[in-house]
């Protein structure tokens, strides 16, 4: 699942541009919730793939003592739209799939990463909670793809699970094990206080 790391993209101040390293320095940035998007897809055993929106994202990032960040991020899973048939979205958002009535939150706090990872890329480790179940995950944060990562264009972030883990083992005759997750991340400065 590519998930959007929170930092490191140029952002200005006094005037001037300042390297991701210089912004988690001195300030955090949040994450924009309506201009960030997060989706899902599901493999059909016999052909095609079943993808959709979540609801909405919201976040935010917490700046360690040792220069390092975390973001801690939540999906609205009540909120979500599928593409496809209508029986495939009652089934995926049902109690024996992703259970969005019992479970409207899916979870994703990182470990602590670097602000660099937002421009060089590579993999962010962290801790997915899903019909309540947590388990390790690791998503894959794209490199760069423009000056401020976040501010100018979307910081991308994906990979996939195991449903399985989640204790979603319904529709196993129709349904592949991995469930993906994409998620496209934007920032904004924090408001003044």
């Amino acid at each position: 699942m590519k998930w959007a790391g929170p930092l490191g993209g140029l952002a200005l101040a006094a005037g001037a541009l300042v390297s991701p390293v210089a912004l988690a320095a001195t300030s955090v940035p949040e994450l924009d919730s309506g201009l960030s998007r997060a989706g899902i897809e599901v493999d059909l055993r016999v052909g095609g793939r079943v993808q959709g929106t979540f609801g909405r994202i919201e976040g935010r990032f917490e700046r360690l003592e040792d220069g390092r960040l975390q973001v801690i991020v939540r999906l609205d899973a009540q909120g979500l739209v599928l593409d496809g048939p209508g029986w495939m979205a009652r089934s995926m958002r049902s109690h024996r799939f992703l259970d969005v009535e019992a479970h409207p939150w899916i979870h994703f706090r990182s470990a602590p990463f670097d602000p660099a990872l937002v421009e060089s890329g590579g993999e962010m480790a962290g801790e997915l909670v899903l019909r309540e179940v947590a388990r390790p995950v690791a998503f894959q944060v794209d490199p760069e793809a423009c000056a401020a990562p976040g501010y100018d264009c979307d910081i991308h972030v994906s990979g996939a699970v195991s449903r399985r883990q989640f204790g979603m083992d319904a529709y196993r005759i129709w349904l592949k094990d991995e469930v993906g997750f994409d998620f496209r991340v934007r920032l904004r400065q924090p408001e003044a206080p």
